[in-house]
């Protein structure tokens, strides 16, 4: 573990299940999951395909929500800094989403018709509101151009993603998950997309950031990604074997 990690769990989740319904069919994906992580630490979330692993981390992001049926085990939370998730209004979670948080996915999601510098500073834009963002529009660009430059794209700026490679595009969609200063970075196989060579490179970038103190949670399937983590915790069928 890095000195930056201590033992204060900026995000704890307890008794965590999620059930999907499908037609008449319930299917249980998440099975009493409890895991925490600690300021400044880097944990990656290691699982087959169909573990859960994913949905686990869309729930710790806000992008799902967890059943909140209490159960013999207790009552489920998902407590970033002593606040619960699941208890948060509508509104209180798109600002978790907005500003707390910043999300890396396999698939880059980055918008074609923008360029480089533009596809990171439309995240600031997004959490800012246009009259926020227009009266820090320079201060925003300079920050998203500096975060592109330590990404090693500074000289992209103006390139539009067909015009990248897939590491580069990752790298972008980086950027864009950093440009508005997230307490916590969960990445969903941020190298599942990518070469072996390419893959390596993104995860060094991800071991600087982590050494500069970011707290990060990945998830991957892959065992050489987990051995990057300062702590692995381990998946099967919806349930934690590991932590």
């Amino acid at each position: 573990m890095t000195a930056a990690a201590n033992n204060s769990a900026v995000l704890r989740a307890t008794n965590v299940r999620k059930t999907y319904q499908l037609g008449r069919l319930r299917v249980p994906v998440l099975r009493g999951v409890n895991i925490d992580v600690r300021r400044g630490e880097f944990v990656a979330i290691l699982g087959a395909s169909g573990s859960g692993k994913s949905t686990l981390l869309h729930l710790l992001g806000g992008l799902d929500a967890a059943d909140k049926a209490t159960t013999d085990t207790g009552p489920a939370s998902i407590e970033f800094e002593g606040s619960d998730l699941i208890r948060f209004s509508t509104g209180r979670l798109d600002e978790y989403r907005r500003r707390r948080v910043g999300f890396v996915f396999q698939f880059y999601h980055l918008l074609p018709e923008l360029t480089v510098l533009q596809n990171v500073t439309i995240a600031a834009m997004t959490a800012m509101g246009k009259l926020e963002y227009w009266s820090k529009r320079g201060e925003v660009r300079a920050h998203a151009s500096a975060l592109l430059e330590r990404v090693g794209l500074g000289h992209r700026l103006q390139h539009r993603p067909a015009e990248l490679s897939g590491g580069e595009r990752q790298r972008v969609a980086i950027a864009r998950a950093l440009v508005n200063k997230p307490d916590l970075l969960l990445a969903d196989e941020p190298t599942g997309n990518l070469d072996r060579v390419t893959g390596a490179s993104i995860l060094d970038l991800f071991t600087d950031l982590h050494k500069g103190g970011q707290t990060m949670v990945v998830v991957t399937h892959d065992e050489a990604t987990a051995a990057r983590a300062d702590r692995v915790v381990r998946l099967v069928d919806g349930s934690v074997v590991a932590a």
